[in-house]
């Protein structure tokens, strides 16, 4: 790999020996092995070589992080540091690629469909050239609508699904009353749309109207 340019923030006039540039890029590659062992994913790197030609202080122990603003995915930047023995830092171009199972539309979808599970095709690519809301698990998007149509083949992400109205306006609902270990129930008429978790109003009877939290069953739960 043809050697990449980098950042020195303190050079030293003293020569160096190739072990050193080795213990450098050991240094690197430990600390990468070490931070993608738990990826959701299968990962792997191209790690830049450092210049040999590059004089840095003999240095006994370094430290091995990522810059501000930098994120272990893609084109990225590894900030090595001499934390005992000199003090220069230095910046290493790495790729770091991520294999990933992800979810693209099985066909054309409209706007305001319910996504079911024959409307996801599964993928693999790398996460790195993918957008970072994409789908990667098939429960987060099932049952949920989609907020524009998507074409066939393109990745389905997160902004794009809401979750499904299970209580509509109008509609009559069971409305269940819990004080601790008592549950008592009822039925009322649902004065807004609402998804599971959301608040809703409810009148019941003529006049009252109560307030409570929509549940996947459509009924709404009244906690006291």
């Amino acid at each position: 790999m043809r050697p990449l340019l980098f950042t020195l923030f303190a050079l030293s006039t003293s020569a160096i020996h190739a072990t050193d540039i080795t213990a450098i890029q050991r240094a690197a590659q430990q600390w990468l092995d070490q931070s993608l062992a738990n990826s959701n994913g299968v990962p792997s790197y191209q790690l830049s070589q450092i210049d040999k030609r590059i004089q840095l202080a003999p240095c006994k122990q370094y430290d091995v992080g990522l810059p501000s603003g930098y994120r272990l995915l893609g084109n990225t930047m590894l900030r090595i540091q001499c934390v005992d023995g000199a003090s220069w830092g230095i910046n290493l171009p790495v790729k770091v690629s991520l294999l990933v199972t992800y979810y693209t539309a099985a066909r054309p979808l409209s706007g305001n469909q319910e996504i079911g599970t024959g409307d996801l095709s599964a993928q693999q690519g790398d996460l790195g050239t993918l957008p970072g809301s994409v789908i990667m698990d098939p429960s987060q998007a099932v049952g949920r609508v989609l907020n524009t149509a998507v074409a066939s083949g393109k990745p389905l992400r997160s902004e794009m699904l809401r979750a499904a109205m299970v209580i509509q306006q109008n509609q009559k609902v069971r409305v269940i009353y819990r004080d601790d270990v008592i549950e008592v129930a009822n039925e009322g008429i649902a004065m807004n749309n609402a998804a599971e978790g959301q608040s809703v109003r409810v009148r019941v009877g003529t006049r009252q109207i109560i307030q409570g939290i929509a549940t996947a069953t459509g009924s709404v739960d009244v906690s006291h």
